[in-house]
C-alpha cells in the first residue's frame, strides 16, 4: 500500500525524535523536513491547475487580440499581443470590443472576465459593477509576498491612479522590497484586470511592460484611464467618449 507524503513526513519527525542526536541536529532535521514539505505543496498545487479543462477565448480589443484562457475555477492567464501598434488614444475616440468565437463553451469565469474586459475599454465605469472573474492559477494559491503585491494593486490602485515601485512596497507592507514588486509585477499572469501597467517608477518614468517589449501598449492604457478618469471629472452626465446606446 503506498503511504501518502503525509504520513511518510509523520513517520520521519517520530523517527527524529527517537535519535539520539543533539538539539541542533534535530533542528537540521526539521528544517530540511518543513523545506520539503512547502516544495511538495507547490508541486501538488501546479498539478491542480495543470490537470484543469483549459478553454481559450479571445477579444479583439483597441490593443489587439487579448486571448484570456481559464477553467471551471478560474482565470489561468490574459495574454496581450505585445507587437500590436494601436491607434493613438485621443479625448475623442470610440470604439466596441468583440468576443471572438470560442472552439468550446466558454466557462464561467471566462464570460466573467470577457465582459469585464469589455466594459474596461469601452464602458469602464460599468465595472464598478461587474463581478471580478475568480483567478485559478498558482500564484493566487500561495500565501507569498508575490501574491500580496498583486492583491494590494488589485484593490488599492484604482483607475486612473498610479503607484511606484517603492510606494506598492510599502502598501504591500514592506518599504523596502520595490525590486521584489518588480519581479511580481513581471509575473503577473493576468494583466488589466490586476493593473500592472499602473505601476511606475518613483521619477515618473512609465517603466517597462512585459519585459519592456509592451511599453507602448502600457502607455496607451495610462492614456486611456487618464482620459476618461477626466472627463468623469469634469462631466455631469455620461462620458462623452464612451459609446451611447
Amino acid at each position: 500500500m503506498e503511504m501518502s507524503f503525509d504520513y511518510q513526513l509523520l513517520l520521519i519527525l517520530r523517527s527524529m525524535l527517537k535519535m539520539k542526536c543533539s538539539g541542533m541536529c534535530k533542528r537540521k532535521l526539521l528544517h530540511m523536513a518543513n523545506m520539503a514539505a512547502r516544495l511538495h505543496q507547490k508541486v501538488a498545487k501546479k498539478k491542480n491547475t495543470s490537470h484543469c479543462k483549459q478553454v481559450t477565448a479571445a477579444l479583439q480589443s483597441p490593443i489587439g487580440t487579448i486571448q484570456v484562457s481559464g477553467c471551471e475555477e478560474g482565470i489561468h492567464s490574459i495574454e496581450l499581443q505585445e507587437g500590436f501598434v494601436p491607434k493613438d488614444r485621443t479625448r475623442v475616440a470610440s470604439f466596441t470590443c468583440e468576443v471572438c468565437e470560442s472552439q468550446e463553451e466558454m466557462t464561467a469565469p471566462l464570460k466573467y472576465c470577457m465582459t469585464w474586459l469589455q466594459a474596461y475599454f469601452s464602458e469602464r465605469w460599468t465595472t464598478e459593477k461587474l463581478p471580478l472573474p475568480a483567478f485559478h492559477h498558482p500564484i493566487f494559491e500561495q500565501a507569498t509576498f508575490t501574491c500580496n503585491v498583486l492583491m494590494t494593486l488589485m484593490n488599492d490602485v484604482k483607475f486612473g491612479e498610479m503607484a511606484s515601485y517603492k510606494e506598492l512596497a510599502t502598501m504591500a507592507g514592506n518599504s523596502k522590497a520595490a525590486r521584489a514588486v518588480g519581479g511580481a509585477m513581471r509575473a503577473n499572469p493576468v494583466p488589466i484586470i490586476v493593473p500592472c501597467h499602473r505601476v511606475i517608477c518613483s521619477n515618473g518614468q512609465i517603466g517597462n511592460y512585459m519585459g519592456g517589449r509592451g511599453n507602448h501598449l502600457k502607455q496607451w492604457l495610462l492614456t486611456h484611464e487618464k482620459l476618461l478618469k477626466e472627463n468623469r471629472n469634469t462631466s455631469q452626465g455620461p462620458c462623452p467618449i464612451l459609446p451611447h446606446s
